[in-house]
């Protein structure tokens, strides 16, 4: 159908009409959400990627491609958006800043 959209399944979604072609065979594997002031929320389908280093394999690509877009978005330098993003990473990872919590162990359904 020409000029079909997809309805956004929630306001703040983001649009997935002019990205890659999904086919049958592809699956997400994760859904990060964040709310003013509230925190963020995670979805992993960990049946997805059964390795986890595959899974950070997929954060690392993950990483690049949101350096990209901070750097197209603020007309920044992408290796230096690229720094500041692992800088994040591993700072929370070392402070632990908040706890989290599981409301689904090891399964989204």
């Amino acid at each position: 159908m020409i000029g079909f959209r997809k309805k956004a399944e929630h306001p703040g979604a983001i649009s997935l009409d002019k990205g890659d072609n999904l086919t049958p065979q592809s699956a997400e594997v994760a859904r990060i959400w964040v709310t003013n002031n509230a925190g963020s929320s995670v979805w992993i389908d960990a049946h997805v990627l059964a390795d986890p280093v595959a899974f950070g394999y997929l954060i690392a690509d993950t990483m690049r491609h949101a350096a990209r877009a901070y750097a197209t978005t603020y007309d920044a330098d992408e290796v230096t958006m690229l720094q500041a993003i692992s800088d994040g990473v591993v700072e929370e990872l070392r402070e632990q800043f908040a706890s989290i919590t599981t409301i689904q162990e090891g399964k989204l359904n």
